[in-house]
């Protein structure tokens, strides 16, 4: 798997403004940005974080390449909190991702729904753009969603497995905080199946979390991170659909 970042994004900015709107889609809340004419639509599945500054500038980021970009509240208002991943609340996190609207099983038929209202939309190509959580939601999703790609940034719980389950063109961005071993599993397992059509972008120095709530955009190698990481995400796009 290999990528070249090459479309022109607007430059990440540490003070920022969403330039999209609330909007009822789906049933749900949904941050939604882009052209309401484009040909593709990315659906964002945030992380457990909801809807922080950077991920919100991910998605104007994304939509700048004139795609429709809408970001569903799945998790309706009830976000994670930092409290749950410190030392010593290993059993409130496993409580919160186990419970709705946290476990992902229940995550998958509204994520189907989003999709096909993106479809009924008139959008001929529709993407799944998973932060942590949200990869595994898409992934456990695809049967249903049938999304004609799939990102994964900063992909929470991979397993070897999930290449059975993505049958389409991915392009996943780990970090420190991923098992590189599962990882490779899954590119190896994608590749013979997608030779060529997928990118696999690997940020050892990174956290987990850096494209979207625990983006550091003040400055530096982590904001140059995020921003390259886009472009490369952009690029995917723009290859694939």
């Amino acid at each position: 798997m290999s990528s070249h970042a090459c479309c022109n994004l607007p430059p990440v900015q540490a003070e920022y403004t969403p330039k999209g709107s609330y909007i009822t889609h789906g049933g749900l809340k949904t941050y939604a940005v882009g052209p309401e004419d484009a040909k593709a639509a990315v659906l964002i599945v945030y992380d457990v974080f909801g809807y922080s500054p950077q991920i919100l500038q991910g998605a104007d980021l994304i939509a700048s390449q004139g795609y429709r970009v809408v970001m569903p509240d799945v998790l309706v208002g009830d976000y994670a909190t930092p409290e749950l991943f410190a030392p010593g609340n290993e059993d409130k996190k496993t409580a919160w991702f186990s419970r709705f609207p946290g476990g992902i099983p229940t995550q998958i038929d509204p994520i189907a729904k989003q999709a096909q209202t993106l479809r009924d939309d008139g959008f001929a190509k529709v993407v799944t753009f998973g932060f942590c959580w949200g990869y595994k939601v898409s992934v456990e999703a695809q049967s249903k969603v049938n999304a004609d790609a799939i990102i994964g940034a900063h992909p929470t719980f991979p397993a070897p497995e999930d290449a059975d389950k993505i049958d389409v063109p991915v392009c996943l961005f780990p970090t420190s905080g991923e098992d590189m071993t599962v990882i490779n599993a899954i590119q190896k397992a994608v590749d013979a199946k997608l030779p060529g059509k997928n990118v696999v972008k690997y940020y050892p120095d990174e956290v987990h979390g850096f494209m979207a709530a625990r983006g550091d955009l003040s400055g530096g190698k982590s904001t140059e991170a995020y921003a390259e990481a886009y472009q490369i995400a952009a690029k995917f796009l723009k290859d694939t659909v």
